[in-house]
């Protein structure tokens, strides 16, 4: 049996914005069914490596392969970022739902424009993912008349619409009231049960713990520590992680 190749590599990763290093080296691999926490300070780099992941900044040094495709080069076709996005989900922290369309219209958009679907196609598609996330019943409503909950969840059906590979979260809860939060985080879950692939930057340790296969502890630009979550949470070896755990209760 061949061992399935990684979706994600990336050696002495480096991110600058002007003299402000961000990213110092960051080094690993990402494979098929692997659910990834992300943790860390805020500053220390989480979500700009996540957005390097799908072309959202482009990298200052090191190499860097998604789904594939070589995201080392300065520059990349439109053709090939195309292909990358449809390859590598997002749900972002604020939702970035269209208000002038409905929560169908919203999700129909990108498959109809980028994968070039017929409209039937699109509306079974959409409306299958809003039943998998809870919403089939708000496929007419507007986004203004959803909780932040559901304005999530919505934007978690949009990603899927495209039939990813790899779905990267960037702290997709933190926006949300605590109220809120649990009925997004099960989403996730039922998502990693069914395999689905995920990179995902939280402040939910407890999400982090039972969720993951992987946590990742970001530091000051970069990976402090990495391992199996029982590891990390249990027997962090760092005073950093032990320090920062301690605060995150």
């Amino acid at each position: 049996m061949t061992a399935a190749l990684p979706i994600v590599v990336c050696e002495d990763l480096q991110k600058s914005f002007g003299s402000l290093k961000v990213l110092k080296g960051v080094n690993g691999a990402m494979y098929p069914g692997d659910v990834i926490s992300i943790i860390g300070p805020s500053g220390c780099g989480k979500s700009t490596f996540l957005r390097c992941l799908n072309r959202l900044e482009v990298i200052s040094g090191g190499k860097l392969s998604v789904a594939g495709g070589d995201l080392s080069a300065q520059n990349v076709s439109q053709n090939e970022l195309r292909k990358l996005r449809v390859r590598v989900g997002m749900v972002f922290q604020h939702f970035n739902l269209f208000p002038h369309l409905t929560v169908l219209q919203n999700l129909m958009l990108a498959p109809q424009k980028v994968l070039k679907l017929p409209l039937a196609e699109c509306k079974e598609r959409a409306l299958m993912y809003l039943e998998k996330v809870g919403l089939g019943s708000k496929a007419d409503s507007y986004p203004d008349q959803l909780s932040g909950g559901q304005k999530q969840r919505v934007a978690i059906a949009r990603g899927l619409c495209m039939k990813p590979e790899v779905l990267l979260f960037d702290e997709p809860t933190s926006a949300l009231d605590p109220e809120l939060v649990g009925e997004v985080l099960s989403v996730m879950k039922q998502l990693a049960e069914e395999g689905m692939t995920m990179a995902v930057v939280t402040h939910e340790m407890q999400f982090a713990r039972e969720v993951s296969n992987k946590v990742l502890f970001f530091n000051e630009g970069i990976v402090e520590e990495a391992g199996h979550p029982d590891d990390v949470f249990s027997n962090p070896k760092s005073d950093r992680l032990k320090t920062f755990l301690s605060r995150m209760g």
